[in-house]
Parts: structure tokens; sequence; C-alpha cells
């Protein structure tokens, strides 16, 4: 997924978890929110999606298929001449007979990760320089010499060196650092109140427990990296609030609910009165110091009841928003791993001769190439292309061996029982101006516009490879305007192809085979039965019209 999908998609969650939070925050344990933000966390900063039928996606997904129709749009019809055994459309077809000068490949980067980039490096000052600069400050702070305190320390060690320290800038305690902590007091508090010392230090011991600094250099990650999106702000704030919030709660069932009051007082008295402390200390009091005071209030005692439904409520908020659609691919049994090859086919010799095994064994460029009938985006199949392009699928294939698709994140999916059951395949690299070369050299025909192909290499397209058993082999070029498959093999086979910019069909198809095909697009919700069934009967019928000897009937 990419970085804006990934933003929105854990948006969903974060509103979930915002709408659960104003309704029962006092009433749930604070355990149970901590955990939703972790949850939140992962969506934004791990870019791995788990896949469940009771997500919303998949809802989403369901409704609008039922609803949605694809677009109908009436297509002239196109003239075909034919050159050799090769069908070619002319509004696509450049015939290129010899190598041109090689297109500059440029690795232009967007103007939107410019954008983004800039954002986020401002982001990133915006947290890192006061929290340098208060550091500087803190460092100045001098050991207290206080009898209760040591002791105190003495009775509740960490595993961590934890220095407890007095500044006389500060007007509030507060906690900094992750692996050597200190605790700051300020210089004007009551050191002959044990009890709001044991509370102080209680409520500050907690936050090193568990480690609370770390956690707001995470959520600070999370906003940097999604500036642009102003829920995962609102999850930065409102999760730094329930930090405090589990940290207050901690401290109270520590010390039991009659200290509720003076708790509760000392917040009042420790209101912060100086603002701009860096966002990577964890203080003694916040702003929202009224919620704080209320939530305090409102603890009661944790029951069996109460933790069952935290867990409940916090297992399907998770369920429902935090996955993602159910694809129905499964783990192949039994099928046959595609050959994959550390240095793919394309520079083992001489890009004339040898990018495939065939062709240094004397095959001719024409053999190799399938490109047999190709009807185009624009005059011939515009229904069909863009009934691809409205769906989660960015080409399908398919022939007498396997059912091959890409996905809309460009993984590539393959099965071998007719569409039962598909397994996803990784791919090799090239090189898009080795690639380019050596379509220009190879195959001057493609069945699309050369020039329009050409300038998608040099303006960054990438080009994966996929190597079969049978070195039969697949280029795939990608990029923001879709996939285009170039199909290279030792001999031909009966196949047909969309790949958003066009429909390939070899000769010596069967009608049956093309029926398959158009089945499998409706199985994979890509075209309704009415408009495969109508499509089906106008290439058959063209077929039969103008090429009667391209179609074979069983």
């Amino acid at each position: 997924m990419s970085l804006l999908q990934i933003s929105i998609s854990a948006s969903v969650f974060i509103l979930a978890v915002i709408f659960l939070r104003s309704l029962l925050i006092h009433k749930l344990p604070k355990m149970t929110f901590m955990f939703l933000w972790g949850v939140a966390l992962i969506q934004l900063l791990v870019p791995v999606s788990v896949q469940s039928q009771f997500s919303i996606f998949t809802a989403a997904e369901h409704i609008s298929g039922m609803y949605t129709a694809p677009k109908v749009i009436s297509a002239p019809e196109s003239s075909t001449f034919i050159n050799g055994t090769t069908v070619i459309m002319p509004p696509i077809t450049e015939h290129v007979t010899a190598p041109i000068m090689p297109l500059k490949t440029a690795s232009q980067i967007s103007p939107f990760v410019w954008v983004w980039f800039v954002g986020f490096t401002m982001c990133a000052l915006f947290f890192i320089i006061p929290h340098l600069r208060y550091r500087k400050i803190y460092k100045m702070a001098v050991p207290i010499r206080n009898d209760f305190i040591r002791k105190w320390q003495l009775s509740n060690l960490l595993w961590r060196d934890v220095q407890i320290r007095q500044l006389d800038y500060i007007s509030t305690p507060l906690t900094y650092g992750i692996f050597r902590p200190v605790v700051l007091l300020p210089k004007n508090l009551d050191y002959d109140d044990e009890k709001q010392l044991a509370l102080i230090l209680t409520h500050e011991f907690t936050h090193i427990k568990r480690f609370d600094t770390l956690k707001k250099w995470i959520l600070a990650t999370s906003v940097c990296i999604h500036w642009f999106n102003p829920i995962v702000w609102v999850m930065y704030i409102l999760a730094n609030r329930d930090i405090e919030l589990f940290c207050d709660e901690t401290v109270i069932r520590k010390f039991g609910e009659n200290m509720k009051p003076s708790y509760a007082r000392a917040l009042v008295r420790l209101e912060e009165k100086k603002i701009g402390l860096s966002p990577m200390i964890s203080s003694f009091s916040k702003n929202s110091t009224e919620e704080r005071i209320i939530s305090i209030m409102k603890i009661k005692r944790i029951t069996i009841t109460t933790t069952l439904l935290a867990i409940g409520l916090a297992a399907c908020v998770v369920v429902i928003f935090a996955t993602s659609a159910l694809d129905k691919t499964e783990s192949a049994t039994g099928v046959d791993e595609p050959i994959a090859y550390s240095e793919p086919s394309l520079y083992q010799g001489a890009i004339t001769t040898q990018i495939v095994p065939a062709l240094s064994q004397g095959g001719t460029t024409t053999d190799l190439m399938p490109h047999d009938l190709t009807f185009n985006k624009k005059y011939d199949v515009p229904k069909l292309i863009d009934s691809l392009m409205a769906s989660k699928y960015r080409a399908v294939y398919m022939d007498n061996e396997i059912y091959l698709r890409v996905m809309m994140d460009n993984t590539v999916q393959i099965s071998k029982d007719n569409g039962a059951v598909w397994k996803k395949y990784d791919t090799d690299e090239v090189d898009a101006k080795e690639f380019a070369k050596w379509l220009l050299i190879n195959d001057p025909i493609p069945g699309y516009s050369m020039k329009e192909v050409q300038t998608r290499l040099a303006n960054g397209a990438e080009v994966k490879h996929l190597v079969f058993e049978n070195v039969k082999e697949m280029y795939f070029i990608i990029d923001r305007n879709g996939v285009q498959i170039e199909l290279v093999q030792p001999e031909k086979i009966s196949s047909v192809l969309i790949d958003g910019q066009r429909m390939m069909i070899t000769s010596a198809i069967s009608a049956q085979m093309l029926k398959s095909f158009y089945d499998l697009l409706v199985s994979n919700h890509i075209l309704s039965e009415t408009l495969a069934e109508q499509d089906y009967s106008e290439r058959i019928n063209y077929l039969e019209k103008n090429l009667p000897n391209f179609i074979v009937t069983k």
C-alpha cells in the first residue's frame, strides 16, 4: 500500500477509537485505550495489513460490488490489416524496424514526495529542537538531599538506574530519558509533604516502568510520517492524554480509592504554570487537567465483567476497523514454483541474441512474441479496460497452463487450477533502460504504442520479471498509469490478456478458452455476467467474420 492508503486505512480505525473513547473513557480500564492506540501505531508505521472477512472494508467492497455497475462506453468499430501472420490494429501500432537513440532514463522524484519530505522534516524539527533545547536546561539540575526520597527510592528499585534531581527552572515534576531516566522535581515543591511526594514519585516511576517516553517518541514519529493527516494529530493528542490517565489509574489502584481526593488536589496544586515544555517528557501535570480529575474521581474497581467487556470491545474494534478487505487468495499446495533467477536472462549476453535461451538457439523474434491480435484501449475494448481499471486488478492473463492477475499493489498472483486457488509470486526487477533497448530491437510490433512505452520507461516506470520452468518469461511494465505485460516464450501457446492498455489474443485460441477467460473476469468481479456475455459474443462474431482461421471451435 502507498503511504496515503496506509494513512487513510489507519484513519478509519483511529476514528473508531476516538468514538469509543468519547463514550467509555471513564467506564473501561485505561489499558484498553492504550492497547487500541498501539494497534493504530502499528497500522501507521508497519506497511503490513491483516485481512478479515469481518473487516469494514470487506463489507464496503461487497456493497460496492452489489450496487456499482461497470461503465458502458460506446466504441466505434476499427479496421485491421494483416501483416504476415500478425494482425495489427492501426491506431496503436508503430512500426519500428531499427533501434532509435535510447531515451534518457530519469529517476524523477514526484513533486508529492518532495512536499511530503519537506513536511516530514519540519515536523521532525518541531519535536527535536525543543527537546534538545530543554535537555540542556535539564542537565543543570542538582541532586536532591532528602531522607524520605532516598528511602522511597531504595524501596522502589528499577532495573534501570533512575536519578531524582531538582531544578529551579520547572514548576511541575517531570521525567525524561529512556535508558537513563531522570526524574526532575521543582525547587519550590513542598518536600515536607511526604504523602504528596509519594504520589508524585509513584506517578513518575510508573512512566519509567512503562517506557512512556519511548511511546511518546513513537507517537511523534507517526505524526512526522503522516503529518498531512489531521486525524493522526488528534490521535497524538489523545494518546498522550491517555498515557497520563493510565498512569493516574495505576497510582490510585496502588494507594487505594480513598486517596483519590488527595491525588486530585495534588494535580490542582501542581497545575503547570509554564508552557513550551518539550513533548518528549512525561510530566506529572499536563493540559486537560479537568479530564484527569474527572477520570480520577470516577475510577472504580475492575471486575471480571468490566475486563471481559473491555477485551470484547477492543477485539471487535480491531477486527472490524484495523483489518483490510478479504482477498480470496490462499496458499497453494502442490503448485510448481516459478524459477527465480538472481540475474534475469536479460543480462546473459548480447541484447539482440540472448535475452531468452530460445533466441540463442536460432529462434526468431517473431516466434517468441505472442502479439497476434491486439484490440486497443481507445477504439476496440473501452468497456473492458474501464471495467478492469474500476476493479482491484491491473492486469489479467490466461493460457493453457496458468491464470495470472496483477493486483492494485502490483503483486502478481498465479493459479494453476482454473482460478480456484491463487498464490502470490515474487518477481525480480530489471533495469528499465536496458529493457527499453531490448524492446526496441526484439519487439518492433508490440501491439501497443512503442513510443508510449518508451516514454513510460524513461519517466521512471518499473520493470518486473518472472521466469517459469518451461522458459516462458513475463516482463511487467509498471507505473501509475497501469501495467503492461510483455510475454516471451520459446514457442507460441494460446493465450489471452487484458492489461489496462490492450486486449491481446493469440492465434489458434479455442472458443472455449476465450469463454473461460470471460468467466475468469466475471469470477474476479471485473465484468458482470451480462457484459461478459455481450463482449464475448462481439469478439467471437468479429473473429469468425474477419479471421475465420484465427479461432478453433474446440
